[in-house]
């Protein structure tokens, strides 16, 4: 198994590209069926969050493990501690073309990864990201993993953010408005005795909006679960448990968004995201508002 970082530049707001690091553990050698997987830490976690987690898909399942480390978060805020998040805070959108960019990096690095497993789990607001990276990128996942994910910007979120937003950004940023236009299978679990993403606000509309579109793939409540499921359980014990259903399986037979170069369209109110794949990393016009 190696480990090993990587250092890319990601679209900003700026015409210049946002340093971006992320933390690649990979099989010692690829094989034909090797694929890869995200795993995205939350609101003011660090790219080393699930380590343990990347190390076992590593082995169980074949998988190049991508952890990026977006901005904002962890040691882009502290870079002695590793912990927090700048304030006023982008809250899931340059986030998610952070990581999307992240795995578009190892692609490009990794050109014999099997692109029809490619999968992403998030945690919190990885979580968030991962769902979300499912509509910005709609043809790109087999399958996403979300463990006790945000789903959208409540007004606890948009304080802890430091900023005001307008309604077609509070939009671009619900997962349970846009959930249709997720493009692939979804399991949710979440504890009950979330506090700092209650269950019943944040993953039961969104386990009736996937529901009612055909793409959940299962969800578990952990009853008595706080934000890192315990003391019930650990998010590591039931990624462990739950994943092999899933990974083992699970497939995506469409070329890829990034590979496509397809442009996606997400209409939020009255305006619509346009997002360019075929545009690099960096560049300031990988995508627009019309």
């Amino acid at each position: 198994m190696r480990r090993y970082e990587i250092v890319f530049r990601s679209v900003n707001t700026e015409s210049y590209g946002k340093p971006i690091t992320a933390l690649v553990i990979e099989p010692e050698r690829l094989s034909p069926g090797t694929g890869a997987m995200l795993f995205t830490h939350g609101w003011g976690g660090n790219r080393f969050q699930y380590e343990e987690a990347m190390a076992f898909a590593v082995e169980r399942f074949d998988l190049v493990c991508v952890s990026v480390e977006f901005r904002g978060s962890g040691y882009d805020f502290d870079p002695a501690k590793g912990h927090g998040a700048c304030c006023p805070y982008d809250a899931s959108f340059y986030q998610v073309f952070d990581v999307l960019n992240g795995l578009r990096t190892i692609l490009s690095l990794r050109p014999r990864i099997d692109r029809s497993r490619l999968f992403h789990y998030g945690g919190s607001q990885g979580g968030h990201i991962a769902l979300l990276g499912a509509i910005f990128a709609p043809c790109t996942f087999a399958f996403v993993y979300a463990s006790c994910a945000v789903t959208h910007l409540d007004e606890r979120f948009r304080r802890k953010a430091g900023r005001e937003f307008s309604e077609y950004e509070l939009e671009i940023r619900d997962v349970v408005k846009l959930g249709d236009r997720i493009g692939c299978p979804v399991f949710l679990e979440h504890g009950t005795a979330d506090e700092a993403v209650p269950h019943g606000t944040h993953a039961v509309p969104l386990e009736r909006r996937l529901r009612d579109c055909g793409k959940l793939a299962g969800v578990k409540y952990y009853e008595g679960g706080g934000h890192s499921l315990a003391p019930v359980t650990t998010r590591l014990e039931t990624f462990k448990a739950t994943a092999p259903k899933f990974l083992d399986t699970f497939r995506n037979d469409r070329e890829d968004d990034f590979l496509a170069g397809r442009t996606v369209r997400v209409p939020c109110g009255d305006r619509t995201l346009v997002v360019d794949w075929s545009r690099p990393p960096d560049d300031p016009e990988l995508f627009r508002w019309e």
